[in-house]
């Protein structure tokens, strides 16, 4: 067989990339990734939960997605709760797949201070596929083992498929696997001494090594979609909230695009293309993060602002829906009485006088248009930010609330950056003119700053 893929190179897998373009991406990367873990930590412990469960399932139903698998949302949401100890309910049928996915993503999350090895990615290719014995069977899959023989990625059906990859045969995979878990475990961040290589390119090349190998007779992108989310999480105490697998699916023909170019045969083992696609949608997915935590919190002003309105069980159930899915399911298209009565298994009647009491609260908002096209969305409170003239006594206060939010904002910078930084600088003269020469502040920023080495920080005189 003649070298046609990466696998077959002399270099493989030295692999390698030009770092070029890709400092401003991993810097854009870097602050959002502060700024997230910032809004994060502001959340309260109910929020924290809904946000992390909210972006599971995004998470859970777009890796499926990418592998043409639709799954039921409410069943994976109901199992990634149950898997975190927030849902003691039962299932209400037999979902394996979308059990199988939930309990591989809560457990990459558990096991992001883990090193990767054999067992752990075998665990996560059980994980996926429990339940799935007769699928497995029909296909020849071995579940939680590596494949011991060839494979093939074909696209197209019938006369017109056609062999894009081709894995390395199955009695070198235990090899090329144990070479990757290698690499993988001296490059992590937790590890002292080791060859620092930033979060994005590290996931990204841990995708395309992994996939490139393709270790198994099925589920291989969506525990290499794994692999690159416990690669991001390692650089965070705790797992970050963004989905990656939204981003890509949202792209999902360049990502099969950028995945067979780098998987090709080139002059070298160079994944420059590839790891600036992929840091770019790492970054993303942040983005996209951002916005669906609004959203959690959106989610609590609204129950908060209507904790006294007095609802039934219907109207209870339905609101319910409206956020269960997200931005893009009915707080987008609002509801019709039809459906209304499907979900509460309601009369007509009662569906229409349900409705109109829920506008007449301020909860919904009907449609312009009326007749059959007549729709109802909720009605999300928004927090308006406004200027409040304080009288001239209380500035005093507001200025140590504004120090207290600013030593929030400086710890946790410290917290991400473990160094001196450009903004931490910036923070700290903010607090030390709010300061205004009191000891009892400025002793609190200087104990704050004694852990990163406060003396390596260019900043106004704080000594007092």
């Amino acid at each position: 067989m003649g070298i046609k893929y990466n696998w077959q190179h002399p270099n493989w897998p030295k692999f390698t990339y030009q770092s070029g373009g890709l400092d401003k991406i991993i810097n854009e990367y870097t602050k959002i990734s502060s700024n997230l873990q910032g809004q994060i930590s502001q959340l309260d412990q109910n929020n924290q939960s809904e946000a992390h469960i909210y972006l599971m399932v995004e998470e859970a139903i777009n890796t499926s997605e990418i592998e043409g698998e639709n799954l039921n949302r409410e069943e994976v949401r109901s199992s990634v709760a149950r898997y975190l100890d927030l849902d003691l309910s039962q299932p209400k049928g037999i979902f394996h797949k979308e059990n199988g996915i939930a309990s591989l993503l809560v457990d990459v999350r558990k096991n992001i201070t883990s090193k990767l090895s054999k067992e752990l990615i075998c665990l996560w290719h059980t994980l996926l596929l429990t339940g799935q014995d007769d699928y497995c069977e029909r296909r020849g899959i071995k579940i939680g083992e590596y494949r011991s023989g060839p494979v093939d990625i074909i696209t197209g059906f019938g006369d017109y498929e056609k062999v894009v990859f081709e894995g390395p045969p199955g009695e070198a995979v235990e090899a090329e696997m144990n070479s990757f878990i290698e690499w993988y475990n001296s490059t992590s961040p937790l590890v002292d001494d080791n060859c620092f290589i930033p979060g994005p390119i590290r996931s990204a090349i841990a995708h395309m090594w992994f996939t490139s190998i393709h270790p198994f007779g099925d589920g291989n992108g969506r525990v290499a979609r794994a692999i690159s989310e416990h690669a991001l999480f390692q650089d965070f105490d705790i797992p970050p909230l963004f989905s990656i697998s939204t981003e890509i699916n949202e792209n999902r023909g360049d990502y099969y695009e950028m995945l067979a170019e780098s998987s090709r045969v080139s002059p070298s083992v160079d994944l420059t293309n590839w790891i600036k696609w992929f840091a770019e949608t790492v970054r993303n997915a942040q983005l996209d993060a951002k916005s669906k935590i609004n959203f959690v919190l959106k989610k609590s002003v609204f129950w908060d602002h209507h904790k006294n309105t007095e609802l039934n069980k219907r109207q209870y159930k339905t609101i319910n829906k409206f956020f269960e899915f997200g931005t893009g399911g009915l707080i987008k298209n609002g509801i019709k009485s039809e459906l209304y009565q499907s979900i509460t298994g309601c009369s007509s009647a009662t569906a229409t006088r349900d409705l109109k009491d829920m506008v007449k609260k301020g909860i919904l908002v009907p449609s312009e248009s009326g007749g059959r096209s007549l729709r109802y969305f909720i009605n999300l409170i928004e927090e308006k930010n406004v200027f409040n003239v304080a009288p001239r006594e209380s500035s005093k206060k507001l200025a140590e609330v504004r120090m207290d939010n600013l030593l929030n904002r400086i710890q946790r910078n410290i917290k991400f950056y473990m160094g001196p930084n450009a903004q931490l600088s910036q923070l700290v003269d903010e607090y030390t003119v709010l300061a205004d020469g009191e000891k009892f502040h400025l002793d609190k920023l200087k104990y704050l700053l004694s852990e990163v080495g406060g003396n390596d920080i260019p900043h106004s005189n704080i000594t007092s």
